[in-house]
């Protein structure tokens, strides 16, 4: 391999990793701010909720709908990794770059699908990522099923 080569390889490894990096960042910043404007959501209507449904019910809304919430952030975060690692041309398909991503941030490791060397290095930044975010959204739930259950609204 000439030198020229060489380093394009290299630039483009850096810059493939690079921008993993600032998906992972930007990522973090969606699922941060989603918690944060549901729990506000949550806080604001609860009341109003109470006095529509009665307690009980108004709390298995609040915890489905939090639970729903939550599954679809999951979903959309692994269908952009799934993008970006498609787009970078490190997966056949957009299915394929979903499938990957999936199993990679929720640790399930089939292992059908890898990424070949240098890229498969972006397999544990991402599961790293994604597994940050399902604990941050594991003690969230946690969060609003305690406040629920101390209100008696179960």
């Amino acid at each position: 391999m000439s030198n020229r080569a060489e380093w394009t390889g290299r630039r483009r490894v850096r810059r493939v990793f690079g921008f993993a990096v600032l998906v992972a960042c930007v990522l973090f910043f969606f699922h941060a701010n989603l918690l944060f404007e549901s729990a506000a959501l949550i806080l604001r209507n609860v009341d109003p909720l109470i006095e529509h449904l009665g307690a009980g019910r108004a709390g298995k809304v609040i915890i489905f709908g939090c639970f729903a919430m939550l599954f679809a952030a999951h979903l959309a975060e692994a269908a952009v990794w799934g993008l970006y690692v498609w787009r970078q041309g490190l997966t056949r398909t957009y299915a394929d770059g979903i499938y990957f991503t999936a199993v990679t941030v929720t640790a399930l490791g089939y292992g059908d699908v890898v990424l070949l060397p240098p890229w498969r290095m972006l397999g544990p930044l991402i599961a790293i990522a994604g597994l940050l975010k399902f604990g941050c959204s594991t003690a969230f739930l946690f969060v609003v099923i305690q406040a629920i259950w101390t209100r008696h609204l179960v």
